[in-house]
């Protein structure tokens, strides 16, 4: 007498090696049925670099002067971005927020 719940289907049962996907299939989004890679990706309205300085030949050879270079830069961090109570490199909740976690010999 078997308990075996299988249902009588075997991994045998359910075709052959000609049945069996290829590893590159395998990991085919749509064969796992997900969506990475799937996903559509709308280009920009206009052609961001083809405004830029240095697109002709002439300005090419010209080059940017530093006034030019600098005056495209964008600062990654604004005056109002920075908290004036902290100190630079410091973690709340660590010792030099209040007392010494150990005593302190001198």
């Amino acid at each position: 007498m078997s308990t075996d719940d299988t249902g009588g289907t075997t991994a045998n049962d359910l075709g052959g090696a000609e049945d069996m996907l290829s590893p590159m299939e395998a990991t085919d989004s749509d064969e796992v049925r997900n969506a990475d890679g799937d996903e559509v990706v709308d280009p920009p309205e206009d052609w961001v670099a083809a405004d830029k300085f240095g697109m002709s030949s002439e300005e090419e050879r010209q080059g940017e002067t530093l006034d030019q270079r600098l005056a495209e830069e964008v600062p990654d961090v604004t005056p109002d971005d920075i908290d004036p109570v902290a100190v630079p490199g410091q973690i709340d909740g660590t010792p030099e927020d209040g007392d010494s976690l150990f005593p302190i010999l001198k």
